[in-house]
């Protein structure tokens, strides 16, 4: 690393580091603040079809966010969510167990050992498919109590993040498995786990809000 001088020196290099991570926090609020406008711009389509539907389309708009037969505050859409949202991303979360279960046999990694202690091909690879499932489980108590909460207001929006975040999880531990964690958002679908994990979280905070202001 060259200075403006056209010296080295440890100084420089310490600069140009800390110049580099400015760069790198900066394009992280950038992507959450392109998530935020996103996932904000799917609740507000959703709270115009709400309206829409109530005027014409009435029968439709009861099925979705008229009350439920528990509560009118409950609205019958929020049986989705809790389809999607709990029970079938926690299947997911199952599957990606299985996986890790199949991994330990072949790769002869026995518990308790979270991981694989070697820097070898089969203990990387072993390392990779472990993490695809305990990333997940990282971020899913958000996933689930955001949705609870989300999905009160706006259940067409949290089943439809419900169903992304589903799709999403398992591409992103498919291109974890393959040994390269590079390979993690190989596919398009992956890096939708944090589109859906700030829709999910946008949803939650706005419910929180309207129970503030209101």
């Amino acid at each position: 690393i060259i200075c403006a001088d056209g010296t080295h020196s440890h100084r420089c290099r310490k600069q140009r580091a800390r110049h580099r991570q400015r760069l790198d926090n900066m394009g992280m609020w950038l992507a959450t603040a392109k998530f935020v406008a996103q996932t904000a711009g799917v609740l507000l389509a959703e709270t115009y079809a709400c309206q829409k539907t109530a005027e014409f389309i009435p029968d439709f708009h009861d099925h979705i966010w008229g009350g439920s037969a528990i509560s009118s505050a409950i609205p019958k859409g929020y049986g989705a969510v809790i389809l999607v949202n709990v029970i079938g991303a926690s299947l997911a979360l199952v599957t990606l167990s299985f996986k890790v279960s199949a991994a330990r046999k072949e790769y002869k990694v026995d518990l308790p050992a979270m991981y694989a202690t070697g820097k070898d091909k089969k203990s990387v690879t072993f390392n990779c498919i472990q993490r695809g499932h305990q990333q997940a489980l990282e971020t899913f108590p958000t996933i689930l109590v955001s949705s609870l909460i989300g999905g009160i207001r706006y259940p067409l929006s949290v089943w439809l993040f419900g169903c992304g975040y589903i799709k999403a999880r398992q591409e992103w531990a498919k291109g974890y498995a393959s040994g390269d964690p590079k390979n993690r958002y190989s596919n398009m679908w992956a890096k939708h786990i944090w589109t859906t994990l700030v829709g999910l979280l946008v949803a939650a905070i706005a419910v929180a809000v309207e129970l503030l202001v209101k």
